[in-house]
């Protein structure tokens, strides 16, 4: 997982990133104040929007290109001690290192945009359950998904049921579920696949 991880950065290979950000979260992420924990962050703008509306941002990122990228691809000055990259304008900073080894203080907000879905099934109870030891107990949560016929094309990013999601956060509700098929990897379309949903999970009374 880690030496495929840091090749498809090392390639190029990121079919997942969205360029624009995330419409999703712009429509169903609405508080303010909180610090986000945000796994597998790697060059995502979206931390940059959550860092724009009141948040701190903490991202956690294997692979240093990435993290790299965030800033330059931004136009962000930063400052780096070891394996963490401070934003100095805004307040995002990302970890460099292994989401399973990484430890701070509980945070009080979660997104995960690209992280569950970039796991195999194997992996994920895992995560799921390191990201609980994160988080305080009446933490914020917004986790988007994807679900497809996965005997067409195979992940990464893997389908993740509905199911799935609530074998590991309970109290999570469905918000909403859109067309996805023009924003995923080309390999998808090519492989004949003809519907992928995007799937949003969020904390429930949060409007």
């Amino acid at each position: 997982m880690t030496e495929d991880w840091l090749g498809r950065w090392a390639e190029g290979r990121t079919g997942w990133h969205e360029s624009a950000g995330n419409a999703a979260l712009k429509q169903h992420w609405n508080v303010t104040g909180k610090r986000v924990l945000v796994p597998l962050s790697g060059k995502s703008v979206d931390l940059l929007w959550l860092a724009v509306h009141g948040n701190r941002v903490v991202g956690v990122e294997l692979s240093e290109l990435g993290a790299q990228s965030f800033f330059q691809e931004n136009w962000l000055a930063y400052d780096r001690a070891g394996k963490i990259f401070r934003a100095r304008d805004v307040d995002v900073e990302v970890h460099c290192g292994d989401f399973f080894a990484f430890d701070d203080e509980p945070f009080d907000a979660h997104y995960d945009r690209a992280a569950i879905i970039a796991l195999p099934k194997d992996l994920r109870p895992a995560y799921a359950r390191k990201v609980d030891r994160l988080l305080a107990d009446d933490a914020f949560r917004l986790v988007i998904t994807v679900e497809y016929d996965q005997s067409i094309v195979d992940g990464p990013p893997y389908s993740v049921t509905g199911d799935e999601v609530l074998s590991y956060w309970t109290s999570l509700v469905h918000v909403d579920a859109t067309d996805d098929l023009d924003t995923s990897p080309p390999r998808f379309r090519e492989a004949g696949l003809t519907e992928i949903r995007e799937v949003v999970w969020r904390t429930p009374g949060a409007d």
